[in-house]
């Protein structure tokens, strides 16, 4: 008599065990058709920043060439004979998230190499709008293309990059005023060391 009892037990248990795996299976998330983004130009998704939608940059004029008095010095991430300078009065950053600024490289015999170049935090590139001349003017650089940025320790554009205008893959600051605080050695933002 026992036997109908159990196979009732069982059946239930069996049912039980159908509904708990149906439930289960329904906790895996949406079937429904994804949609990916990819990540600053991976050919996969990475995770991570997404890649912009329809980048515009926008109309760049040139700035005043630099004057001695406007000079910020920074650090290379390596030593070097030359000195490293960012004209504090060029620095913007504009509608299209580009930081633009002059730089200014001496070398230890005097000789002087300025450019006008910008910089995209997001997608890791730098841009050479213009070159100094020799009488204090500009000299627009034609077919401006956006470039990577070396990966070098000795390139000033990368420890520009790393340590003073970009926080990963965002700007390092709010404004102008943060990353000329940044290039001070006082940031505004308490900016972190970025793995120097």
């Amino acid at each position: 008599m026992k036997l109908p009892a159990a196979r009732g037990i069982a059946l239930r248990l069996i049912v039980a065990l159908a509904a708990f795996t149906v439930a289960l299976n329904g906790c895996g998330g949406s079937t429904g058709p994804k949609t990916k983004t990819l990540q600053r130009g991976e050919k996969e998704d990475i995770g991570g920043v997404l890649e912009e939608k329809g980048f515009k940059e926008i109309e760049v004029a040139l700035p005043s060439y630099p004057q001695d008095s406007g000079l910020l010095e920074f650090l290379p991430r390596r030593n070097s004979a030359n000195h490293f300078y960012i004209d504090r009065d060029s620095i913007s950053i504009g509608a299209d998230r580009v930081v633009r600024y002059s730089a200014v490289i001496k070398s230890a015999s005097g000789a002087l190499n300025t450019s006008y170049e910008g910089l995209r935090c997001k997608t890791s590139e730098y841009k050479v709008y213009a070159f100094g001349v020799e009488n204090g003017t500009w000299a627009k650089v034609p077919d401006v293309q956006w470039r990577k940025i070396p990966r070098m320790n000795g390139d000033f554009r990368f420890t520009l990059y790393k340590d003073y205008f970009c926080d990963l893959a965002a700007i390092a600051g709010r404004n102008e005023k943060d990353l000329i605080a940044n290039l001070t050695g006082n940031p505004l933002n308490n900016v972190s060391d970025k793995n120097r």
